[in-house]
């Protein structure tokens, strides 16, 4: 048993070197190099606050609608998450495909990678978050209940993408064409999702459906707490926990009957 923890510290530790190592090559010759993780979320959230904010007049309202709380943050942190969805989704389709060598070559298990690659974008997802959390913290959002309700979303939303990233990178190798139409879904759910526009803004007859989309669940389990120090009904929350579990679960098990041949398809 001690053999297996040791063999596993190992694997994270070289997990975590090739994350390390992937970032490092990403900005490598990039003139302000690690700064693009700052700079990339706050240009785009410049310019959706220009349109959306500034041009359109969008703005979110307190439970109750009594007051308005702006575009700027409700806005941020579905962007976040977005982002780190679209990050995580892109990058596990091709993921097995893109490091072949280290597949068919290296004695490492092909999970290694899997978490590497988790690792790496959740360097991205966290400086993101932490923007959020700045933001929140200079329009005095942020209050000692909605931090912990937040924690509470953020394990959530780490499970189900997680669960999805190893769904898409167990059938990436043998579904030519999932990066494709995973590209074109997100650009769906980006419209789809309250993200650059208040759930109340959707007509009644839709409201209830926007929630089978799962990135509303995960926008909405940050939001409120973040932006509103609430958290969203009990049983939206159950349920996309018990979603998020069984994705995970699934995902799980199919990786565990194919990773034995994905280094005879990659």
């Amino acid at each position: 048993m001690r053999r297996l923890d040791d063999k596993a510290r190992e694997h994270l530790r070289l997990a975590w070197d090739l994350a390390r190592r992937d970032l490092a090559a990403k900005y490598k010759r990039s003139l302000i190099g690690p700064a693009w993780l700052v700079l990339t979320p706050l240009c785009l959230l410049g310019i959706y606050w220009l349109v959306f904010g500034l041009v359109f007049k969008v703005q979110w309202r307190a439970p109750g609608g009594e007051a308005g709380v702006g575009f700027l943050l409700p806005f941020f942190v579905g962007l976040a998450v977005y982002l780190a969805l679209s990050d995580v989704v892109n990058s596990s389709t091709t993921l097995f495909a893109s490091k072949r060598t280290y597949v068919v070559k290296s004695p490492f298990p092909v999970w290694v990678l899997w978490v590497a690659n988790l690792l790496r974008a959740g360097v991205h997802a966290g400086v993101a978050f932490a923007l959020v959390l700045v933001v929140a913290l200079v329009q005095q959002r942020l209050t000692l209940a909605g931090l912990a309700g937040a924690a509470v979303g953020l394990v959530l939303c780490v499970t189900f993408m997680a669960g999805i990233s190893l769904l898409l990178a167990a059938l990436g190798p043998f579904i030519g064409d999932i990066s494709d139409a995973m590209r074109l879904v997100l650009r769906v759910l980006f419209y789809a999702t309250p993200i650059t526009y208040p759930l109340s803004m959707v007509p009644l007859p839709y409201r209830d459906w926007m929630w089978l989309n799962p990135l509303t669940s995960m926008v909405e389990l940050l939001r409120s707490p973040i932006v509103f120090s609430t958290m969203p009904a009990p049983l939206m929350v159950a349920g996309f926990a018990t979603g998020a579990a069984l994705l995970a679960a699934v995902a799980l098990w199919i990786f565990s009957r194919l990773k034995g041949v994905i280094s005879d398809v990659v």
